[in-house]
């Protein structure tokens, strides 16, 4: 496992050290999941677009998807006016 110090610049902007995204294959555009546990830690997870979507095709098919999304835009909104947090972000 490799570790190393980075800042954050005034645009909130992380830099991920060269080793590091050489090692986890990061490019330009990747896409990485940042969570905060309790403990102060925050995680950085690559996402695999490309896998994500593979699996929304097979649990999706023959689903209306308008009709999914707008049930999880108002789970989701549902749940922020009760002040729940993500299941991504519970510790």
């Amino acid at each position: 496992m490799v570790e190393a110090i980075t800042t954050i610049d005034k645009a909130g902007r992380v830099v991920i050290p060269k080793e590091i995204r050489d090692r986890m294959n990061l490019a330009e555009d990747s896409a990485l999941l940042v969570a905060e546990t309790d403990g102060g830690v925050l995680i950085l997870k690559k996402l695999d677009i490309k896998e994500i979507a593979d699996r929304l095709r097979v649990e999706l098919k023959g689903k209306d998807v308008d009709e999914v999304a707008r049930r999880i835009e108002t789970e989701s909104n549902d749940r922020v006016r009760r002040g729940e947090r993500p299941k991504a972000l519970r510790g």
